[in-house]
C-alpha cells in the first residue's frame, strides 16, 4: 500500500500561513538541532553468527548539506548498494528558495523548479520544467489582505489542475484548516487531504483509477493509522521526539502483528542521534535488523 509522506505534508500545510520561512529544513524535515552544516547516514544490516549479532559492511543511504540558516542546499539518496540514485540541489536568496534541480544517479537533470516572490518575500509562483526544458507545471498562489496564502493551484502543461490546496484562518490570523486535492496529468483523482491544525489531525485518502478508495491514513499529533481499501487497520505508527524515529505495528492479512521500531543508541552534545538500531518483534521474538550511523558536521559558532 502506497503511503504519503505525512510529516512532510503536515509541515507544508503549516508553512503556508507564514509570509516567509521561519524554521529551517534541518529542524522541520529531519528533526535536527544545532547549527547543522551536513550529515550522512550509513546503514549496516545485522546477521546472527555463532549466536552473536554481527554487523555487515555499512552502506551509504543519505547525504545532506545546509547553509548557515538551516536551508538544505544539497541532498543525495542512495540505493541498497550505496550508489547515488537521486540528487537535489537547491539555491536560496536569503531565506527564500529560488531554484531547485533534481538529478538522477548519472548526473542528468530531469526536473528543475524556479520560484518567484513579491517585494515582501512571499512566494507567488513556482514553475517546473522537465529535463528537456519543456514546461512541466506552474503553481500560482492567491493571498488575502494579510498576505496569507488562502489557495494555491498547480497546473500541468496541458492546463489540468494537478494539485490544489485551500486554507482557512482564524480571526486571529492563525492557520485553521487546509484541504488538498491531487490529480494525475489526465485529471484522475489521486488523493485528498484534510488538515485540522488545532487538533493536529491530518487525514489522507488515496484513490484507485476507478475512483474507489485505495488507502486511508489518519494522523493525530505524532501517531498515524493506515487503513486498507476495506477500512481495516493495516499499520499504526508513532514518532519519537528524539529525531522523529518511527515505532510501527504492521497488521498482516491473517491478523498477526509485527512491530518495527527504531531506537537511538547514541546522542551527541546537541541532542541529535548519531547511532540507532532497528528492531523487529513478531511471533519469532525480538531481533536486530540493522544499525544506522549518522555523521553530523556543525558550523562553528
Amino acid at each position: 500500500m502506497k503511503t504519503f509522506p505525512l510529516l512532510l505534508l503536515f509541515s507544508l500545510a503549516c508553512s503556508l500561513a507564514g509570509q516567509a520561512q521561519t524554521t529551517n529544513d534541518a529542524e522541520v524535515t529531519y528533526g535536527l538541532a544545532g547549527p547543522i552544516h551536513s550529515f550522512r547516514t550509513e546503514t549496516a544490516s545485522v546477521m546472527v553468527k555463532e549466536g552473536q549479532n554481527v554487523e555487515v559492511a555499512r552502506v551509504l543511504q543519505m547525504t545532506a548539506e545546509f547553509d548557515e540558516a538551516g536551508n538544505r542546499t544539497d541532498f543525495g539518496m542512495y540505493d541498497d548498494k550505496g550508489l547515488l540514485v537521486r540528487r537535489i540541489v537547491t539555491k536560496f536568496d536569503g531565506p527564500r528558495m529560488i531554484e531547485f534541480v533534481n538529478y538522477d544517479g548519472s548526473g542528468q537533470a530531469w526536473l528543475k523548479g524556479t520560484q518567484e516572490h513579491d517585494k515582501q518575500g512571499r512566494l507567488i509562483e513556482q514553475t517546473t520544467y522537465n529535463g528537456d526544458k519543456s514546461l512541466r507545471s506552474k503553481k500560482v498562489y492567491t493571498r488575502n489582505e494579510r498576505g496569507q496564502a488562502v489557495e494555491w493551484a498547480e497546473y500541468g502543461a496541458n492546463g489540468v489542475v494537478l494539485d490544489k490546496m485551500t486554507n482557512t484562518f482564524t480571526s486571529a490570523g492563525d492557520l485553521n484548516t487546509s484541504e488538498r486535492e491531487m490529480r494525475s496529468p489526465n485529471g484522475l483523482l489521486l488523493a485528498r487531504e484534510f488538515h485540522d491544525i488545532a487538533d493536529k489531525r491530518v487525514e489522507i485518502i488515496s484513490y484507485k483509477p476507478d475512483g474507489s478508495v485505495l488507502s486511508k491514513s489518519v494522523r493525530v499529533n505524532q501517531e498515524i493509522n493506515e487503513y486498507g481499501p476495506d477500512g481495516s487497520l493495516r499499520k499504526t505508527s508513532s514518532f519519537s521526539n528524539q529525531g522523529r524515529l518511527p515505532d510501527a505495528v504492521v497488521v498482516n492479512g491473517d491478523g498477526s502483528r509485527q512491530r518495527e521500531a527504531e531506537t537511538p543508541d547514541q546522542i551527541d552534545a546537541h541532542g541529535n542521534w548519531i547511532k540507532q538500531t532497528k528492531w523487529i518483534t513478531d511471533s519469532g521474538g525480538t531481533r536486530q535488523i540493522s544499525v544506522t550511523y549518522r555523521t553530523i558536521i556543525y558550523y562553528e559558532k
